[in-house]
């Protein structure tokens, strides 16, 4: 058939791919992106350590007053000034009122704390209060907070003659778990399906990646169509090749510039991450080792990568093919943005199937919705991907989503393969859903 033809696919990628990377407006966002995620781990970094203090640097508390009123009696903190943090620290017992000694550290000691240790109803408490201006920070508080807070427990445990191995006794966890069995008495196992937060906050960023991906690659898809149909050069391509080689070219050349793009800015997004690392004081600790969890690919092996990235690939030809089909169907650049509602519904509609699958993982595990969701061609580009990294997915559902989504993919092909030829050379009004149906059963 003639509009089966995808005889000369390869010109029109090439013509598709050089004019796109050498558009302004595509380099221009391009270098402002690798600019965006060159600086975003650093300042990211440099946000999460902002006021915070190394454990190990000498703490500008020089004094604490302690303020005991409870039946203890004098309490040692000679555990605490072991730290180096906190060994130039000296403990004093207030002999003064409380109002004399916090007007003193307010005005004139603010490198002092006052420290009270009250008892009320058979529970204690401890309150650390210093200037509010000066040297010690919150965070200087909270750190030495938690140095008395651990040697008072100590201190108390010892006091009421507890040994080591009773106070682990007496603090050890208690945990609850109920079964369920069958007639014969045998536990039934129920497995675990739901994600953790972490893993939900992965699968949702991945989705997000993804969508926007979308949106763009098919976004420039459309605008090149459309900006070729006004200016009359798809004419001069169809002297040449035919319309359906026209769209698999432009998809493929697309969709190669946009993934060339996401490709350099993952790796400059990793050589940010370790950049970050660097700025927050050669701890090792970067911005992706902070958020993301290391078990979180604990199931991860080759056969999920590759069905990852084919989920992906085949997702964004089928939007991509379904934004240059809606970019044909108007004339104008300033129809486009409503030529393009239909593709932004389904893109859309699918991304917010794969977060609603996403939260039911998270709160209940697996069930008939999320099945669907991984099934569904319009969302499971966005949210299998994701549960195929975290392991929350089987093998044979990823294939049969795949052979879906690869059916529908023909099927899209097909029918543009039908009709694409008159909407090319349209000139005109937008076509609207039910015009192109009616044209594909003519055509």
């Amino acid at each position: 058939m003639k509009n089966s033809n995808i005889a000369g696919w390869k010109d029109v990628f090439s013509f598709t791919f050089i004019q796109t990377m050498k558009s302004k407006t595509f380099i221009i966002s391009y270098v402002i992106l690798i600019l965006i995620v060159a600086v975003s781990m650093p300042v990211i970094s440099l946000i999460n350590s902002g006021g915070k203090e190394d454990a190990n640097a000498p703490s500008p508390i020089q004094k604490v007053y302690v303020n005991n009123q409870t039946t203890l009696g004098d309490i040692d903190f000679s555990e605490v000034l072991k730290e180096n943090a906190f060994r130039h620290i000296s403990f004093e017992i207030m002999q003064e009122d409380y109002d004399t000694v916090s007007n003193r550290i307010e005005e004139s000691e603010q490198t002092s704390v006052l420290l009270t240790i009250a008892q009320t109803d058979g529970m204690y408490s401890l309150d650390l209060v210093k200037a509010s201006k000066g040297p010690v920070k919150d965070n200087s508080i909270a750190l030495l907070g938690d140095a008395v807070a651990t040697q008072f427990e100590k201190y108390k445990i010892n006091t009421l003659g507890i040994t080591q191995e009773q106070a682990a006794i007496l603090y050890a966890p208690v945990d609850t778990k109920v079964s369920m069995l069958d007639v014969s008495g045998a536990p039934i196992v129920k497995e675990d399906t739901s994600i953790s937060g972490s893993e939900y906050g992965f699968i949702y960023g991945l989705l997000f990646v993804v969508m926007m991906v979308n949106i763009m690659a098919s976004t420039q898809i459309a605008t090149s169509i459309v900006t070729e149909k006004s200016t009359r050069v798809i004419e001069y391509l169809l002297t040449s090749v035919k319309p359906l080689a026209l769209i698999i070219g432009k998809v493929i050349a697309m969709l190669t510039a946009v993934l060339l793009q996401i490709v350099s800015l993952v790796a400059v997004a990793f050589i940010s991450n370790k950049v970050s690392a660097a700025i927050s004081g050669g701890n090792g600790k970067d911005v992706i080792t902070t958020y993301l969890p290391a078990n979180i690919f604990h199931s991860l092996n080759i056969v999920n990568i590759i069905f990852c990235i084919l989920l992906i690939l085949l997702g964004m030809i089928f939007y991509a093919t379904l934004a240059g089909l809606a970019g044909a169907t108007v004339s104008r650049l300033e129809e486009l943005q409503e030529g393009l509602q239909l593709f932004m519904f389904a893109n859309v509609g699918g991304a917010y199937i794969g977060i609603a699958a996403a939260n039911i993982l998270m709160a209940s595990g697996n069930n008939a919705f999320v099945t669907f969701a991984f099934l569904f061609p319009l969302s499971s580009p966005f949210i299998l991907p994701g549960a195929i990294l975290v392991g929350k997915v089987s093998i044979p559902l990823v294939a049969a989503s795949l052979a879906l989504l690869l059916i529908f993919i023909v099927l899209l092909f097909k029918f543009v393969a039908k009709i694409f030829e008159t909407l090319i050379l349209h000139n005109g009004n937008k076509i609207k859903i039910k015009e192109l149906i009616k044209l594909s059963k003519t055509v």
